[in-house]
């Protein structure tokens, strides 16, 4: 019988008891403001755009002979990056690569 008394005592669950209110909400605000900043500290970082934003290009035909560096070169602001203009051309154009062929149309990226 006492074997009996010992397991139900194990079993039992223990019981907490809030002393301090105050501090208990304090503590439960501080680790709510702490997992929001962790979650917005490691979201991915998107361009966000409004929805009434627009970009502005130029649409230019494709003759034979021509390469995306060659037209990224083209057209890119001074100074600027030719990869970069590379990359925004195919991310407008929603380019999975940088093929292109003659009497294709694509749009360049006004800066």
């Amino acid at each position: 019988m006492c074997g009996v008394n010992l397991m139900n005592s194990a079993i039992r669950k223990k019981k907490y008891r809030i002393i301090n209110r105050k501090k208990f909400l304090r503590f439960i605000l501080l680790v709510l403001i702490s997992v929001l900043l962790i979650i917005l500290f490691f979201q991915k970082r998107n361009n966000v755009y409004s929805s009434i934003y627009e970009e502005k290009y130029i649409e230019v035909k494709i003759k034979k002979g021509d390469t995306l560096w060659d037209i990224a070169r083209d057209f890119m602001p001074e100074g600027y990056d030719i990869r970069k203009m590379v990359y925004e051309i195919r991310r407008l154009n929603n380019m999975n690569n940088a093929n292109i062929y003659p009497e294709d149309c694509i749009k360049i990226p006004v800066k």
